[in-house]
C-alpha cells in the first residue's frame, strides 16, 4: 500500500502539534509496511498512490485543492481535519486578539470571513498561499471546507466532540473514526531524567508563544499564586516566538519576563529526547489555550509524572480526572486550577492510558481505515486513474 500524506503549506518548517501528528503517524505506518510520502504543496500526482490522506481543514484552503486533485483520479481520500470548535475560535477573536487580528475582528463578524482575511495577510509574506487564498475569497472558504468533507471517504477525528462540532458547523454527516493521538517514544521509554535547572517543582507551559496559547494569562495567574501563597514558585515557558506575526503579544510578554526573574523563557534549542526531563521536574504543566484539538503537551506531562491543567471540553474527553480544568478568559480560574494541582500528589497513570495513547496504536487504527476504504472502492469497482508510463 502506498499513501500520500498532504499537509498545509509550511507544515514541516516549524514544530507544532500538526507536524508531530503527521510525522509520527507516518513513521509508525512505515513500520507496518505502508509506503508513505509527505508533501506540503499542490505539486503532486495522486495517481502514484492508493490513498491520499489530507491533514487539516481549518484555515488551510490548500486542502480543497488537494481533495479536488485526488477526486479527479478516483483516489480515495482520508481526512484528518484537526478541527477546532468555531465557537471557541470566535470567542478568542472577540476577546483576546492582538496585532493584525484586531482589524479582522472589526471588519467581520463571521469567523470564516475573518479566517480568509488573515490568510490574505499571511499570503503577503508567503506567496505559496496566494492562489488558494484568493480562490477562497471568491468561492467561499466555508463552502470549500464542506466540500472537502463531502469528498472524503473517511474522517479521522481525535475526539467525539470534534466529530460533533464538524457536523454542527457544516450541517453534514460523514463516516468517521476516533483515532487517539499519542506520545512519542521519548516519553514512553524516556532516558534517565536529569534536571535542566537548579530548581524544581516549577510551573511550566509548552507551546508557541502566541495569544491563542495564552501565556500572558498564565504569567498573571502564577504571579497571583506566588503573592497569595508567599512561595518562590518559578514559571518556565518553552516555545518559539514569531515576532513578526505576533509582535504586540511577544513584546508585552517579553516585558513581563524581563521584569520578573522567576520567569524563565526558553525559545528553542531543546532536543526532543530531552523534553521529558523538563516535564518531570515540573510540578504542574499548564495549557490554558483558548482552543485546542486535544492538547498534546498535557499527555506528555502526565507520562512524565507531572500534574496538568488544561482547558476545553476536548481536553476533558482525553484527560478526564487526570487534570484540573480552567477557563482561558479567567485568570482566577487558571490560578485556582494551578493551585489545586500544585498541592496535589503527582499522577500515576493506569495501564489503559499508558498503552492507549501511543502513535503505534494511532497508526494501526489509521491502517484499518485505509484498508476499509480500499476494500470499499474495490467492491464499487471504481477505476482509478493511472499515470502514463
Amino acid at each position: 500500500m502506498k499513501v500520500l500524506m498532504l499537509g498545509k503549506t509550511g507544515l514541516l518548517e516549524a514544530r507544532g502539534g500538526d507536524r508531530i501528528q503527521v510525522e509520527n503517524t507516518a513513521s509508525e505506518l512505515r513500520k507496518l509496511g505502508v509506503e508513505v510520502d509527505i508533501k506540503t504543496s499542490m505539486e503532486f500526482d495522486p495517481r502514484d498512490y492508493d490513498v491520499v490522506h489530507i491533514f487539516q481543514l481549518d484555515w488551510t484552503p490548500e486542502s480543497y485543492f488537494y481533495a479536488k486533485e485526488a477526486k479527479k483520479y478516483n483516489i480515495p481520500i482520508v481526512l484528518s481535519p484537526i478541527h477546532h470548535d468555531v465557537r471557541e475560535v470566535k470567542k478568542f477573536d472577540d476577546k483576546f486578539v492582538f496585532d493584525f487580528r484586531r482589524i479582522s475582528r472589526i471588519l467581520f463578524r463571521d469567523q470564516f470571513k475573518r479566517d480568509v482575511f488573515k490568510n490574505v495577510y499571511k499570503s503577503i509574506f508567503d506567496r505559496r498561499m496566494l492562489k488558494p487564498t484568493l480562490y477562497s475569497v471568491f468561492y467561499g472558504f466555508k463552502k470549500m471546507q464542506k466540500e472537502v468533507l463531502e469528498m472524503s471517504e473517511y474522517v479521522l477525528v481525535q475526539t467525539v466532540k470534534e466529530a460533533e462540532d464538524l457536523k454542527r458547523t457544516f450541517n453534514i454527516d460523514f463516516k468517521w473514526q476516533k483515532v487517539l493521538n499519542g506520545v512519542g517514544e521519548a516519553f514512553i521509554k524516556p532516558k534517565p531524567y536529569k534536571n535542566p535547572f537548579d530548581f524544581e517543582d516549577y510551573i511550566m507551559c509548552v507551546g508557541r508563544i502566541e495569544p491563542r496559547k495564552n501565556q500572558l494569562s498564565i504569567v498573571k495567574a502564577v504571579k497571583r499564586l506566588r503573592e497569595e501563597e508567599g512561595l518562590d514558585i518559578k514559571l518556565v515557558l518553552i516555545g518559539k516566538a514569531s515576532r513578526l506575526k505576533h509582535f504586540e503579544y511577544t513584546t508585552i510578554l517579553n516585558k513581563f519576563v524581563k521584569e520578573n526573574n522567576w520567569i524563565h523563557q526558553i525559545e528553542g534549542g531543546i532536543n526532543y529526547n530531552d523534553l521529558p526531563s523538563y516535564y518531570h521536574f515540573a510540578k504542574v504543566c499548564v495549557s490554558a489555550s483558548w482552543f485546542e484539538t486535544t492538547g498534546l503537551t498535557s499527555l506528555e506531562a502526565l507520562y512524565c509524572g507531572t500534574n496538568t491543567v488544561a482547558s476545553g471540553l476536548r481536553a476533558k474527553e482525553y484527560l478526564g480526572s487526570y487534570a484540573s480544568f480552567c477557563q482561558p478568559d479567567d485568570v482566577e480560574s487558571i490560578k485556582e486550577a494551578i493551585k489545586h494541582e500544585y498541592y496535589s500528589p503527582r499522577p500515576v497513570l493506569d495501564s489503559k492510558i499508558r498503552e492507549g495513547y501511543t502513535w503505534e496504536n494511532a497508526a494501526k487504527k489509521t491502517l484499518e481505515v485505509y484498508q476499509s476504504v480500499l476494500e470499499k472502492d474495490d467492491n464499487k469497482g471504481l477505476k482509478k486513474g493511472k499515470k502514463n508510463k
